[in-house]
């Protein structure tokens, strides 16, 4: 059975589920939470070492072939361009559908992690390397490592032999534990969508939100519809790129109800190199970077969101000024969400209000309720501009393996 059936009929038994099951009753909802977070972490278990051997084994293939700086270059520009026209969509469909203010609820001041920049850098070098093994939720740093592990073993071939036959068989190990964690999660997603179906009713119970609902549905629909299937076109020449989005289907399902970055990484993983034939090289460099770096969904998300909060709170209208200025602070943001598996959105719509200030500063109380699903869409956002990125950056170096669809997995 191909994963993403699997993974919707888990989907759409924990929908079933919480239709009958007792909305306000503490015990059951922080069973379903406890179940929920729990089998999030088992989507994410197995990544680590295939992240870190593969990773390892593809630097030193680039540095042998010459093609690591072109590799880094390429996906540096495509994880730009597709952050800057997935926040011009963002902002166009905003200021044109123009959705209903939100009423302001009383809320008093939230606790609020901080995105952290000095964090960040801190923690991309830690007092000792084998401390990247141990952050579970930034996987930036141990990529680092593993890049630099593989470029050590560049240097030394005949030294560095031992060591990359080691973990080419720990690579394919490692690959075949996520394999099982991958088809496993498909049970585990019963209970996370029971948990996202309760907060989904909460939320829609207030009656304020169907307008932004809307939107955000409609943004997702037209880039994995028309965006993005127009630029595979317009790059890649005469391909089927509904043939990639429909290798992304699992991969978005996972996103988009579990709300989690990192969890979702691992399908990413076997839909890229399993359904599209893209080889381990490029996928293992490609995937982590647009995870970490690549937050279209979240920019277009937050844009959305602080020009609602902006609406509801004046009725003043949005200047120019303030468009580019939140524009270009919104896609700041998104390359420092690293360290934020989930709730990346509103802790960056956190920060945007404190930066406005004006009166602004709560503003993004008001989309408490549904900050849930600004995660949702902004993961299930960043997971399609992951797989359709890395399909065209390995179209384009010829390092694809073309299969019919009726193999894919």
């Amino acid at each position: 059975m191909k994963i993403w059936i699997k993974y919707l009929a888990g989907i759409l038994i924990g929908i079933a589920f919480a239709l009958i099951a007792p909305e306000k009753n503490a015990a059951f909802t922080g069973i379903t939470e406890f179940l929920s977070q729990f089998f999030i972490q088992a989507g994410r278990y197995a990544l680590y070492p295939v992240l870190f051997f593969s990773i390892t084994l593809s630097v030193y293939e680039h540095r042998e072939n010459r093609t690591l700086f072109r590799m880094g270059w390429s996906t540096f520009l495509v994880i730009l361009a597709s952050s800057v026209g997935i926040a011009l969509i963002g902002l166009v469909s905003v200021l044109v559908a123009n959705p209903a203010r939100i009423p302001i609820f009383v809320e008093g001041s939230s606790d609020i992690e901080k995105i952290g920049f000095a964090a960040t850098f801190m923690q991309m070098l830690p007092s000792s390397a084998f401390e990247v093994f141990t952050n579970g939720l930034f996987i930036l740093p141990l990529c680092a490592f593993g890049a630099f592990a593989g470029a050590g073993c560049a240097v030394d071939k005949n030294d560095a032999k031992a060591t990359l036959t080691l973990f080419d068989s720990l690579s394919r190990v490692s690959y075949a534990i996520m394999t099982f964690f991958v088809d496993s999660v498909a049970i585990g997603l019963i209970a996370v969508s029971l948990n996202w179906t309760l907060q989904f009713r909460t939320m829609l119970a207030s009656k304020v939100f169907l307008d932004f609902i809307g939107l955000l549905a409609f943004d997702l629909v037209l880039l994995a519809a028309v965006v993005w299937p127009l630029a595979i076109r317009l790059i890649c020449g005469k391909v089927n790129p509904y043939r990639v989005l429909y290798a992304s289907i699992a991969s978005i399902l996972a996103a988009f109800i579990s709300g989690d970055t990192i969890m979702t990484l691992p399908v990413l993983f076997r839909h890229v190199n399993e359904s599209l034939g893209i080889r381990r090289r490029v996928s293992t460099i490609t995937l982590p970077l647009f995870s970490v770096f690549a937050r279209g969904g979240t920019i277009l998300v937050v844009i959305t969101s602080f020009l609602l909060i902006l609406k509801s709170y004046s009725s003043l209208g949005v200047s120019f000024s303030d468009m580019v200025w939140l524009f270009g602070v919104s896609i700041g943001i998104s390359f420092f969400l690293g360290r934020f598996s989930s709730g990346g959105p509103f802790i960056a719509l956190a920060a945007i209000c404190a930066l406005y200030g004006r009166g602004f500063e709560s503003g993004y109380l008001i989309l408490k309720p549904a900050a849930f699903f600004l995660g949702s869409m902004a993961a299930a956002i960043d997971a399609l501009t992951a797989i359709m990125g890395t399909y065209i950056l390995a179209h384009r170096q010829d390092t694809s393996t073309h299969r019919e669809i009726r193999f894919f997995i």
